[in-house]
């Protein structure tokens, strides 16, 4: 079976276990638009080297084509071009991500949206109904023929994505192990006992030919978990990590976004807040941890700091009313400042948590789709962002802790991830594995006891 980490009760594949010769990943590369070349290389498996002396094509299956019919639409809202691409109008369901929906695997020409099931008539685009090619949705138009109370039925194709592994056996057999068609949050395949991942295989949907981007090595030996920083808590969280070991009630706000909202998973238990509560109860089992959460979907930090006092949110009520000891701050949502004005904006929130003699930890954001950060790769080095810089150069010049969530997702690809599988809604809230990261980031500050 594949190696993982168990986490409040689910499987999360990370990276793999196995380790190489080498201490590199095992060479892979594409052998034409439809397969891959695997090897020289070793690897280790189950304490045995196991040596692939001569490279090994594996054909790569393209991914399918799925045609749907008659798909049952109860009512069709107006479509909105002046919104998201996923709140335009109704989302075709095979396409749905959570509140969202996935980009780029509807084949648009396929649409037909009719009244009935077996209706020979359909509905005209531009006329009585229009929609986003590119999202997946569509909505009626007003003088159209499609009612405001009345149901439609679509046909429509899409190639959905798959994430297939490389695998090598004990007896140094090299196969392609294929993965489960589908959009949104998808796991490498399961692989049989004895088997080591070597690489895995990115086929969105409706690729035509493989390139360099859909081969995802896997490096033996990259970490999987951020390693711990002792250091940290001691010089930076003084008060917190006092009361920790003391035995006494500590209180936490984790300040944030959609992400702290529980963004990309279902269960409260697997937010990454939750998750950070209670690793800390595990290290201090004397300490009684309150974990208190301030978020605001859709929200970034300046429109929680200037909601007035009577709002559904406001930062004096919500994080400095409880008077926490200790403040988290997650805002993927403050991205889209400078590094120069990060430091202007994060300074007001320094003051005013000092102010409360509350201690601070920031927290890199994860990675979001590739065209929103304006990368046209998911294998990065180093976080583009000129946020993420910014976060990391005052908390080093103004001494605030910093959980570095954004170097972990800057590993993933060479643990062989995809990172955008990691998102529950293809497009910012990551799913268990990067709630996960964000816990690990947090309790990798604190001692270990």
């Amino acid at each position: 079976m594949v190696s993982g980490l168990l986490i409040a009760g689910a499987f999360l594949l990370v990276g793999v276990s196995a380790t190489a010769d080498s201490g590199a990943s095992i060479p892979i590369a594409t052998a034409g638009p439809g397969a891959v070349a695997v090897g020289p290389g070793s690897v280790v498996c189950n304490g045995r080297t196991v040596a692939i002396a001569a490279p090994v094509t594996l054909p790569i299956a393209p991914s399918p084509i799925e045609h749907i019919a008659n798909e049952q639409h109860p009512t069709v809202r107006v479509f909105d071009p002046n919104t998201g691409g996923w709140r335009k109008g109704e989302r075709l369901q095979r396409l749905i991500t959570q509140e969202c929906s996935a980009t780029g695997l509807l084949y648009p020409e396929s649409v037909r949206i009719k009244p009935a099931p077996d209706s020979p008539d359909a509905y005209v685009r531009g006329t009585d109904f229009e929609m986003d090619e590119f999202w997946g949705t569509f909505g009626r138009l007003d003088g159209g023929a499609i009612a405001a109370d009345q149901a439609v039925f679509v046909d429509y194709d899409y190639s959905p994505c798959r994430l297939d592994t490389i695998a090598v056996g004990t007896d140094g057999g090299v196969r392609l192990v294929a993965g489960t068609p589908g959009v949104g949050v998808l796991l490498p395949p399961e692989l049989g006992d004895g088997e080591v991942a070597v690489a895995n295989i990115w086929v969105p949907g409706r690729t035509e030919s493989l390139t360099e981007e859909n081969l995802y090595p896997i490096e033996f030996g990259a970490p999987a978990a951020p390693p711990a920083d002792t250091g940290t808590a001691e010089t930076l969280l003084p008060k917190t990590l006092a009361k920790l070991r003391a035995g006494e009630e500590v209180t936490i706000v984790a300040w944030g976004d959609s992400v702290t909202n529980g963004g990309g998973v279902d269960r409260a238990e697997h937010w990454y807040q939750e998750r950070f509560a209670a690793l800390l109860r595990e290290r201090f089992p004397q300490a009684t941890v309150t974990m208190l959460t301030a978020s605001w979907p859709g929200g970034n930090s300046r429109m929680y700091l200037d909601a007035p006092p009577e709002d559904e949110r406001n930062f004096a009520r919500d994080v400095l009313e409880p008077r926490p000891d200790l403040v988290t701050i997650e805002f993927v949502n403050d991205a889209g400042l400078s590094e120069e004005a990060t430091q202007i904006h994060y300074a007001g929130i320094l003051e005013r948590l000092q102010g409360i003699e509350a201690e601070a930890i920031l927290i890199t954001p994860h990675f979001v789709r590739p065209d929103w950060m304006r990368v046209s790769t998911m294998k990065l080095d180093a976080d583009p962002r000129p946020y993420v810089h910014g976060l990391r150069r005052f908390a080093a010049e103004n001494h605030v802790a910093l959980a570095d969530a954004s170097a972990q997702w800057c590993r993933l690809w060479r643990q062989g991830i995809p990172y955008i599988t990691l998102e529950g809604n293809s497009i910012n809230h990551p799913d268990v594995r990067g709630h996960e990261i964000f816990a690990q980031c947090l309790i990798g500050l604190f001692p270990k006891e």
